[in-house]
């Protein structure tokens, strides 16, 4: 932000002392009985230019994050005022219902939870017999403040004229810069986690799904309703959060270290999906694929890559590439009960979702994603198109788990490739073929799991992409 302060209202000594009176006026009018204190809300700014749209948002977003730490200290307020456009800089001022003290111990912590909040003053006033006086940070045991530039006692610095305005406002800007990065990183991950909830629910309700539960039909898993799947939805929240945190954080770490970390935050993720569900296996894995493609994305924009299927592709293999190798060593040898997909490697030579996913997801990027761009029609009867996509072109191991063993597989590809060439579910007769083959499967027991999974990432990525 080099030319932060190429734009606003230059002002004078007279006006930045004229406002100093309106803003001492301000603070003993709100100082009303029953409120504890007042904290006026200002920004140190150096220069004649004291505020423009850049520094409003700041100031703006940046107390958004102070007024939820009052809410989290259970700390009841209002703005009681506020010139965000003054030319003389932003100011806020809010009536506190909590003792003063305890308020300005929580304004010093703010003022130094980040570097860049550094830049703001919340003067904490009340009232002590009739009086109205300001807390200093010492008030709160906490220490005096520092420079903007060189780290000493500001005081001082101002005293001795150290720092010139122009290395003062450089200061000023990279810390606005600073805030901003971190206002955009949390932003993604805020959007990556909706998204990816988004994808979840999306899923749940999309009918009909073959051997899949939605809101009409779910004979084929009498044990689970779409209840269920929204509450195993919200309990992976979390999770998402971690995964995208985590891919911000490590951008520059070896993406195999980066899949162990968030493969950790997976197993904490099972537990609390079997809590929601009371031990029913409703989205194990949906969450392992769903984590990393969300780790992926966010570390793919860290690194300042332009975020595209191939970035996406790329950076997910070279964080899976030991997982088949790891994961299907030994199991002759491995102690305690083999997993499905541990079972139907060593009979059939099935690498299931974790091939998949060690390839990069091509049934994604190849199949779901171009049909999804392409689909028409309303959302459900887009998001059926590429469920009957991916349905024809991949090896459901948890069809094949259900049918007792690959033979199944044919079968499906002749099913949902007769409903395609019918005009798939956007016509009477390719849905007619979809409510026989989900009436069908439903008799059988006959699930669909590895395909929703797929499709689950599907649409993740496309909303990510916008497609939705």
């Amino acid at each position: 932000m080099e030319n932060l302060f190429a734009q606003g209202t230059a002002v004078d000594i007279p006006a930045v002392l004229e406002n100093r009176d309106r803003r001492v006026a301000t603070q003993a009018h709100l100082l009303t009985p029953g409120v504890g204190a007042v904290v006026a809300a200002k920004l140190n700014i150096p220069g004649p230019i004291k505020n423009n749209a850049t520094i409003a948002a700041f100031f703006t977003r940046q107390l958004a994050a102070f007024e939820d730490q009052l809410l989290a200290a259970g700390i009841s307020f209002l703005v009681a005022r506020e010139w965000p456009t003054a030319a003389t800089g932003p100011e806020r001022f809010y009536q506190v219902f909590a003792p003063a003290p305890a308020v300005k111990a929580l304004t010093t912590r703010f003022e130094e939870s980040q570097p860049f909040r550094r830049l703001f003053d919340l003067d904490v006033l009340t009232r002590q017999e009739g009086q109205v006086v300001g807390l200093s940070r010492a008030d709160a045991n906490q220490p005096a403040r520092t420079c903007l530039v060189c780290g000493r006692p500001a005081k001082e610095c101002g005293r001795s004229r150290r720092h010139s305005v122009a290395d003062l406002q450089a200061a000023v800007a990279r810390m606005i810069a600073a805030a901003s990065a971190a206002e955009e990183e949390a932003a993604l991950v805020e959007r990556l986690v909706t998204n990816g909830l988004r994808a979840l629910t999306y899923e749940v309700v999309t009918w009909p799904k073959p051997g899949l539960v939605d809101p009409v039909e779910g004979a084929a898993h009498p044990d689970m309703d779409t209840f269920m799947f929204l509450d195993s939805s919200l309990a992976l929240r979390t999770y998402l959060r971690q995964c995208g945190q985590a891919g911000l954080a490590a951008a520059s770490a070896r993406p195999q270290l980066l899949f162990k970390q968030i493969r950790r935050f997976g197993l904490a993720a099972e537990r609390a999906m079997f809590t929601a569900t009371k031990g029913v296996n409703t989205h194990k894995g949906a969450l392992f694929s769903l984590g990393v493609l969300t780790c992926a994305y966010a570390a793919c924009w860290a690194s300042a890559r332009p975020v595209t299927p191939a970035a996406l592709q790329a950076q997910v293999k070279a964080m899976l590439v030991d997982l088949t190798a790891h994961d299907f060593k030994a199991l002759k040898q491995k102690q305690g009960p083999l997993t499905a997909g541990e079972q139907q490697f060593l009979k059939y030579g099935l690498t299931g979702i974790r091939g998949e996913a060690r390839a990069g997801y091509p049934a994604v990027f190849e199949i779901g994603l171009p049909t999804l761009k392409a689909a028409t029609g309303k959302t459900n009867e887009r998001i059926l198109t590429t469920f009957v996509a991916l349905a024809r072109h991949t090896a459901d191991s948890t069809l094949v788990k259900r049918a007792g063993g690959p033979e199944i597989l044919a079968e499906k590809t002749a099913r949902f490739t007769k409903i395609a060439a019918a005009g798939g579910p956007a016509t009477p007769a390719g849905r007619q073929l979809l409510l026989e083959t989900e009436a069908d499967f439903s008799r059988r027991h006959l699930s669909m799991g590895g395909t929703a999974d797929l499709l689950i990432v599907t649409l993740f990525v496309g909303m990510m992409e916008d497609m939705l």
